[in-house]
């Protein structure tokens, strides 16, 4: 029996035959070496099922936890494409686990850069410069006219 567990939420009924759209673009199916390097170093290999903008989901042969996080590398090492990215469902089979791989960085040709810090990070409402006022008489800022 499959066990399957997700960190994304359930999208209700959705008809037979349609996928629910959570990923970042349309699915294409590959059948690629995929190679996952965890931040203490360790090394996951397996084969990718399909892939689109917004991530991929591969068969491996180890466990792996929701959440957890890795370099992720499509096709051959060193010709590959790698971004960051995180497991963002597991599907539990009797000889490995099939994985949703969510990519987090926003492209595969850069290195990642850390978030920024809230203080540090620009407003997320731009305000527009003020509109300029009508024709209006100049007024006195002073009560006895003295300036």
């Amino acid at each position: 029996m499959t066990k399957r567990s997700s960190i994304t939420p359930e999208q209700g009924n959705v008809p037979s035959g349609v996928h629910a759209m959570r990923r970042g673009g349309a699915r294409r199916e590959v059948s690629d070496r995929v190679s996952l390097l965890g931040p203490d170093g360790r090394v996951l290999e397996g084969w990718a099922l399909n892939v689109s903008r917004g991530g991929l989901r591969a068969i491996l042969e180890e466990k792996v936890d929701l959440g957890e996080q890795f370099d992720i590398t499509l096709g051959a090492a060193d010709d590959g494409l790698t971004r960051k990215g995180r497991v963002v469902w597991v599907q539990e089979e009797p000889d490995g686990v099939i994985v949703g791989l969510e990519f987090t960085s926003l492209s595969g040709m850069h290195k990642s850069v850390p978030p920024v810090a809230p203080e540090d990070a620009a407003p997320d409402v731009a305000v527009p410069p003020a509109a300029p006022v009508p024709d209006a008489a100049p007024t006195d800022p002073t009560p006895d006219g003295d300036g």
